[in-house]
């Protein structure tokens, strides 16, 4: 287990929110790395979400760059605990669009998997038992969520960082040190006359 997927697991919300906010980085590049979290994290992706952040990453680098440690850690909010009522919440608003007649029971059956070729088979099930709900709710709870995100975690990281300003440590072998040259007292007087004059 990696030792951001043990961070999260043996962590609770408050603390995952204190590890995004005491990264060192722009307000801005982390609110947006959270906001992309979030939009995966409420994706039918369970299981290869942070795959996703991570190409995502290299594909906008040239455009735009974002904490992609916040991404990652916000990920999480997608585990074994919380993918039944997130995917079912996104069918749900789905079915607002396309239909569907599926029950929370037969639902919750889908996402009991094991293992890597449980978890290809519960994909395969999702987006053919499942299909067009899905996908259409969960795009859509996950753009409103993510949009509502950047903003909030902006204020928090930007209140955050004036609370606790970084110090960043003196570099030895860059610093430079100016010798103080002692000063003559007899030329200290010699100029103090000569400005007087």
């Amino acid at each position: 287990m990696s030792s951001s997927s043990k961070l999260a697991w043996n962590s609770s919300p408050r603390t995952l929110l204190r590890s995004i906010l005491m990264l060192d980085d722009s307000a801005h590049s982390i609110a947006l790395g959270t906001a992309i979290g979030m939009f995966i994290a409420l994706t039918p992706t369970v299981g290869i979400q942070m795959l996703i952040v991570v190409c995502f990453a290299f594909l906008t680098r040239p455009l735009f760059r974002f904490n992609q440690f916040a991404s990652l850690i916000t990920v999480y909010i997608s585990n074994p605990l919380t993918i039944v009522p997130i995917y079912w919440f996104d069918y749900k608003i789905g079915t607002y669009y396309v239909g569907g007649s599926m029950t929370q029971g037969d639902f919750a059956k889908i996402l009991e998997f094991e293992g890597f070729s449980g978890w290809w088979e519960t994909v395969k099930q999702l987006l053919l038992e499942v299909g067009s709900p899905l996908i259409i709710g969960s795009l859509v709870v996950a753009t409103f969520f993510s949009l509502v995100t950047y903003p909030i975690m902006l204020r928090l990281v930007m209140h955050f960082q004036k609370l606790t300003p970084s110090i960043h440590p003196v570099d030895s072998e860059t610093s430079t040190v100016i010798p103080h040259k002692p000063v003559d007292s007899e030329q200290n007087t010699k100029s103090a006359h000569l400005h007087s004059s």
